[in-house]
């Protein structure tokens, strides 16, 4: 099949993150193994989500990791012009959820498979496919354990998010994290003789803008924004508008600096919620609480400018320049690992997530062009 056919063959499997993705891997196990790959599986704990693994070439470390998540986010409430999960091209165009997050990555590559079976590898050429990257990059940690477990070391890898294929070589770490605010329930004639905990999430809230623009002190310009941030982008409560609030969640999100230690982030919120929002309901309520359990975390990739990864990506698409994101991907996690990475895709990550996702023609040829470079390298 052609990258874009493959491609549009995988945006046609709805695997919203929330769901399982089993019929993709096994769609991408059955024709990796038609080539000649061997490969491995790693489960969730429910066995309805898997990571795949698979190898070409010469058994044991080195070789290239093409890299991919085979989860999309959810198109609920979104406008789109099509179907989201029936491919169309429209002029130059392809659309479809995950046309650019990062299917047509996952595709391309995939419809090299059968070239890559046939070449004369003198080094490995693996495909990494992981479940729920966009829920916290929770799925690729599995098949790297098991990695390590082979004591398998590739020599580096290449996450194929959207860049308009340019090289990227760092990002922010972030997290996903649940803070409940927890008061007493009572009549709202009377607010002050319970504790409203909406009002509490609330002032947390604001406590949150509060510690962000603490945070604007502390920039890298190679990043936009060049700072951490920390918001909140959810907010659940209450009962009915003349009942205080028992309790309140706010979900809310750090992305930090990638050589920075987001920990001390969490640590100067929760000592600021300590002091600065906590005494007044605690007057009302002792049991007053604000209780934060961290959802989700993926580390930021730190910028190595002479790692092998972006060495490789360099010589194969003659870029100058090497670049810094605030969105997250697993490159972190496979840095710390001890694998270089660098990012390297189709699309543009302003079309991510968006009704109407779309990718270029043109970037899928540019990364078919650049994955059969790729190949060749492995050949020497």
């Amino acid at each position: 099949m052609s990258a874009l056919d493959l491609v549009k063959e995988l945006i046609s499997f709805d695997t919203t993150s929330r769901d399982s993705n089993l019929a993709l891997i096994d769609h991408a196990q059955a024709l990796l193994e038609k080539s000649g790959a061997r490969c491995r599986r790693t489960y969730d704990e429910t066995g309805q989500k898997a990571n795949l693994f698979a190898s070409f070439g010469p058994d044991g470390d080195g070789g290239y990791v093409l890299s991919g998540h085979t989860d999309v986010v959810p198109v609920d409430g979104q406008d789109w012009s099509s179907d989201p999960f029936k491919p169309d091209v429209r002029g130059s165009k392809l659309y479809g959820r995950g046309a650019c997050d990062m299917k047509g990555f996952v595709g391309t590559a995939l419809a090299l498979a059968s070239d890559i079976g046939k070449a004369k590898l003198k080094k490995p050429i693996h495909f990494a496919l992981s479940y729920d990257e966009e829920v916290g990059c929770a799925g690729v940690k599995g098949l790297l354990d098991d990695l390590k477990a082979q004591n398998l070391k590739p020599a580096l890898a290449i996450i194929g998010e959207p860049t308009l294929m340019k090289i990227v070589g760092a990002h922010k770490g972030g997290a996903k994290l649940i803070t409940t605010c927890c008061g007493r329930e009572h009549h709202s004639s009377g607010p002050e003789k319970g504790a409203n905990a909406v009002m509490m999430a609330g002032e947390f809230v604001t406590l949150l803008g509060s510690v962000w623009d603490e945070l604007r002190a502390d920039a890298d310009p190679r990043f936009d924004p060049p700072h951490s941030t920390v918001q909140a982008n959810v907010i659940h409560g209450g009962t009915a508008v003349n009942i205080l609030a028992r309790e309140a969640e706010v979900t809310w999100e750090y992305r930090a600096l990638p050589d920075r230690d987001p920990s001390k982030i969490i640590a100067r919120i929760k000592q600021r919620a300590e002091a600065e929002v906590l005494p007044k309901y605690r007057a009302r309520a002792p049991e007053a609480a604000l209780n934060t359990v961290m959802h989700a975390q993926y580390p930021g990739l730190v910028m190595d400018e002479d790692s092998a990864a972006i060495r490789l990506a360099r010589e194969l698409t003659g870029a100058n320049q090497v670049e810094a994101v605030a969105y997250g991907t697993e490159a972190g996690h496979f840095q710390a690992y001890g694998i270089p990475a660098v990012i390297c895709g189709p699309g543009s990550i302003d079309q991510a997530h968006r009704p109407d996702e779309f990718c270029e023609l043109s970037e899928l040829e540019a990364c078919e062009a650049f994955l059969r470079k790729v190949i060749a390298k492995a050949c020497g």
